[in-house]
This record gives C-alpha cells, sequence and structure tokens, in this order.
C-alpha cells in the first residue's frame, strides 16, 4: 500500500514521496493574532495534526512548523499603539496555546512569528526587486505578477481575473500598480503603527506584506525546497499563489512538493468567520462536548469536503461515539485489575509477521494481532491503513472502527477470559483511535503509547522558536548514529545542511551553528 494525497497544484491524487526518505517537512499557515481561535480554525489545524499523526504513525519523522501572523492590520486596527499591537498578539498566542493542548493537538517542532524574521524579509524583498520581479511606488514595494509566468497555476486563476486587494490584507492605491494585481511585499506604517528599517533608499522603513512574511519563514526553517505546505482553502487565492511567486524566483520550482487545503467549516451555510460575526469559541465548544467528541465529529466528513456546524450534529456523534468508549473503558476496567505477570506474557503473532509492508505497521511496532481476535483486529488494520492512505480518509478510518467494535461485542469480547487477547484488543484501539488525536494515555496497559500522549500542562508561548526545530533535527540524527543507522543520520545532517546549519560530531555530543 502507498500513502496518496491530493496535490492541489496538480489537482489530483499523488503518491506520497518525501523529498528526504522518512523525513517530512510540513508548513502550515498559522492564525492571525488579532482575536482568538474558533472551531472553523480549529477543523483546520486538527487536520494538521491528523496528518502529522498518520504520517508518524508510517514511520516518518515529521519537521513541522506554524506561524503566527503578528504583524497586520487587523491587529493594529484593535491595538491602540505599538505596545498595544505586541500586547494583544502575545495574549492571542498564549490562548491559542490553551486552545490547542486542550484539542490534544501535539506541539509543533516549531512556532514562529512573522516580526522575528523581518530582516529576512527584507532581504527576500531586495532579492525580487533586484532580479526584476517587483518594484518601488512612493515607498512602497509591489510585486510584479506579469513577471513570473506561472502565476496562477496554483489556483487556476488567471492574472486578468484576479481583483486588486483580494487578499484584504493591505490597502492599495490600485492606482499606482502596473497591474491591478499586483500585490504589496512592503509598505510604509503610519505614524505610530509598527515600523522597522530597511537600509533601502527608496523604502527605507515600513512593515512586511502577509505573503512574504510566510514565504520567507517557511524558507528560513525548513529549506528552499520542503514536501508539505498547507493552510485553509481560503488561503489558497491570493496567498499561496503570492507565495508560490514570491519563492521560486529565489528558490527554484518547485518549492513545494504538495500543497494541501481543508474545506471550510459551515454554520447554518456561512463559512465560519470572526468578520462573519458567527463563531464558536473553543472554550465554549469544550463546555459542550468532550476534545474527544469533537474531534470524532470532525473526522466524520473528508477534510476536502465542506462540514456542516451545529451542535445537535456534534451531539449525534458524539452519541455514536459513546459505543467505542464503552468497549475501551471496559476493556481498560479488566485489565486494569489482572497482576503484573498477566500483563508482561510474550504476545505471539505480531502484525508484521502477517504482512509483507513494514512501512504500513503502526511506527512503534507493537504487537497487536493475537489470539481469539487477531483475524479481526488483522481486518480492522488493513481497512483503517487503506482509508488513511486513500487521501487521508477519515470518515471511512471511523467506519472501520465502528465496524471493528461491533464485530468484537458480537464476538463476546466482555467473557473472553485470555488476558494476552484482551491486551491486544485494548492496544489495537489505543493505537489507532491515537492516529486520530483521541489519547488514552496508560502507563501500565501500554506505556509504548503513553509517553507519545501530548500533555496538557499550559505551554508557553515562547516554546517552539527555529533553535526548538534544529534541536530536535539534530537530536534524531544522534538517536539514528547510535541505533548505527548511519544512512538516516546522513539524510538527517542533508536536511540540516539544506536549511544553513553545520553539525559538528564531538566527544561531548553534537554541537551545532548557523552557517555564516
Amino acid at each position: 500500500m502507498a500513502l496518496k494525497i491530493y496535490n492541489t497544484r496538480t489537482r489530483s491524487k499523488e503518491r506520497f514521496e518525501s523529498l528526504h526518505p522518512n523525513v517530512v517537512r510540513l508548513y502550515t499557515c498559522g492564525l492571525t493574532v488579532y482575536s482568538q481561535m474558533h472551531i472553523g480554525h480549529a477543523r483546520t489545524y486538527l487536520f494538521w495534526d491528523f496528518l502529522r499523526r498518520y504520517l508518524e504513525y508510517r514511520y516518518y519523522q515529521v519537521i513541522s512548523v506554524v506561524n503566527y501572523t503578528d504583524i497586520d492590520d487587523r491587529i493594529m486596527g484593535r491595538a491602540d499603539d505599538e505596545t498595544g499591537c505586541v500586547d494583544l498578539a502575545e495574549s492571542i498566542i498564549a490562548s491559542f496555546r490553551r486552545d490547542c493542548r486542550a484539542l490534544r493537538i501535539k506541539d509543533y517542532s516549531a512556532y514562529t512569528r512573522a516580526t522575528d524574521y523581518i530582516d529576512a524579509q527584507v532581504s527576500a524583498v531586495a532579492a525580487l526587486i533586484e532580479r526584476g520581479h517587483a518594484y518601488v511606488v512612493d515607498g512602497e514595494v509591489f510585486y510584479s505578477v506579469e513577471s513570473f509566468p506561472r502565476y496562477g497555476q496554483l489556483s487556476g486563476m488567471c492574472v486578468h481575473q484576479q481583483q486588486a486587494g483580494a487578499s484584504g490584507r493591505l490597502s492599495e492605491d490600485a492606482s499606482r500598480k502596473r497591474n491591478p494585481a499586483d500585490f504589496t511585499l512592503w509598505k510604509p506604517s503610519g505614524e505610530g503603527q509598527p515600523s522597522w528599517s530597511t537600509g533601502q533608499p527608496t523604502w527605507p522603513s515600513g512593515r512586511p506584506g502577509w505573503h512574504i512574511e510566510c514565504t520567507v519563514m517557511a524558507t528560513a526553517l525548513l529549506g528552499e525546497k520542503f514536501d508539505i505546505h498547507g493552510g485553509a482553502i481560503d488561503n489558497l487565492f491570493p496567498h499561496h499563489e503570492n507565495e508560490i511567486a514570491q519563492a521560486e524566483p529565489l528558490c527554484g520550482s518547485p518549492w513545494v512538493r504538495y500543497w494541501m487545503h481543508p474545506e471550510h467549516l459551515d454554520l447554518r451555510g456561512e463559512k465560519m468567520s470572526k468578520s462573519l460575526g458567527n463563531v464558536v469559541a473553543i472554550p465554549e465548544l469544550l463546555a459542550q462536548f468532550g476534545y474527544d467528541e469533537v474531534r470524532w465529529f470532525l473526522a466524520s466528513t473528508h477534510y476536502r469536503t465542506k462540514l456542516q456546524f451545529s451542535p445537535d450534529l456534534v451531539a449525534a456523534a458524539a452519541e455514536g461515539y459513546k459505543k467505542i468508549t464503552r468497549l475501551f473503558r471496559r476493556l481498560e476496567s479488566r485489565l486494569e485489575a489482572l497482576p503484573d505477570d498477566q500483563l508482561n506474557v510474550p504476545i505471539a503473532g505480531d502484525y508484521a509477521t502477517l504482512r509483507d509492508e513494514p512501512e504500513c505497521l503502526p511506527r512503534d511496532r507493537h504487537r497487536l494481532v493475537h489470539g481469539q481476535y487477531g483475524e479481526a483486529s488483522t481486518r480492522f488494520i488493513d481497512r483503517f491503513i487503506a482509508a488513511c492512505d486513500d487521501d487521508l480518509g477519515t470518515p471511512t478510518a471511523t467506519a472501520a472502527v465502528f465496524d471493528y467494535v461491533n464485530e468484537l461485542n458480537a464476538g463476546g469480547i466482555d467473557v473472553c477470559e485470555d488476558a494476552p487477547s484482551l491486551l491486544a484488543v485494548y492496544r489495537t484501539l489505543a493505537r489507532h483511535l491515537h492516529v486520530l488525536g483521541i489519547e488514552y494515555p496508560n502507563e501500565r496497559l501500554y506505556p509504548e503509547l503513553a509517553v507519545d500522549c501530548q500533555p496538557l500542562a499550559e505551554a508557553s508561548s515562547e516554546q517552539g522558536g527555529a533553535d526548538v526545530a534544529i534541536d530536535r533535527l539534530v537530536a534524531l540524527r544522534q538517536a539514528a548514529r547510535k541505533a548505527k543507522q548511519f544512512d538516516r543520520a546522513d539524510q538527517l545532517r542533508d536536511v540540516l545542511s539544506e536549511i544553513g546549519v553545520s553539525v559538528e560530531d564531538t566527544p561531548d555530543g553534537p554541537r551545532w551553528s548557523v552557517d555564516a
């Protein structure tokens, strides 16, 4: 079996092949931090969480980056001054991290702020001007879409179909542009607004446009070529189209191998959005439903299909989900009552002995198929993998979970006295619910899985900067060296080299530095 994902750029499902074996580099557009995350956002971020979890299930090491847009007209519109912009952004970032933890969204490798990459953005804008892709008018820098022949390839939009200001991000005077579709790379700041010096005589100070921020942050952390770039469907045009136009003159083509875009969540037939005022905040949602019920409801619809939201629909999904939790809790209760020696017995006949495709197995290789329910577990795992391999088909995967539970109930699981069989079923359910983001950490019954569950302790908004992402890559490489997986260690060194990091192996461990 092979994982296939829908690539927006080619408008087709493609076999997924990462640039480096067993390593996936993923960038997802994050929050513009002027108001709190709502369930519409959560659908998108929970999908990226599922994607990361499934890639890890398939043995990939995922290096994931999400950004905060912390300089934006809407932030300035809600803040009184430059200090107020910073305070507002920090409060929304802290709220976002709390909401992600409450939904059990695993930490990204790196969380980046646009304002931390101003110098790199200035350098990128200057390079685009030098190469003839941008021009300056009254201190404002515009990108010339006609300078990039492939403009519109991602979205299918032609230049003549596009309207000025389609991004809704920066007020632009169309009369000063060469083409109405040209977009802002750099903009002078007004009085009292955040501003940065550029050292450039014709555009001496100001702030970046939205599109250049993501392009620069993604490239700085993941290299000039990486695997997956994602964002909600409304990021497709103009944001992602503009990102390609900026990046490929500087990094070559293709900048990104796969583009992915989850669809909107609708409330009473309207897209849920802050601008429409029809949002449901995460604390409000979780006051009514468990995080697992929310995730189960969202998984019931494919990520590329619009999802209708209402509390009644969530409640209906939660009612069906209770059949799974009831069986799981009964198994857990019975197993917890057993002495340790019955939980540590060898379990013969693991999944690896039944299949010739080890890349399809759970990455911890735990023995999940055994005894009385081995055939049922095998069928379930096959169906679950096949569903997820087909463009992350969560509706079919959740249906497989239901059918597995029904088969176990019909097969007398509640009167089974064979401890290894019960333990194998428990772990099979726990492992695959974990992929869907529903976590049952139990260090006694499944220690290998418990260590991978998302902690609920509040994270600092500062956690996960560029250094954290590099530290993780270096640690993965060191672990590969210790395991004598030297090919894998070399692959990780290549990834580090692509993002400008050198590693020196010393008797005290590896040391890394950013290349000058």
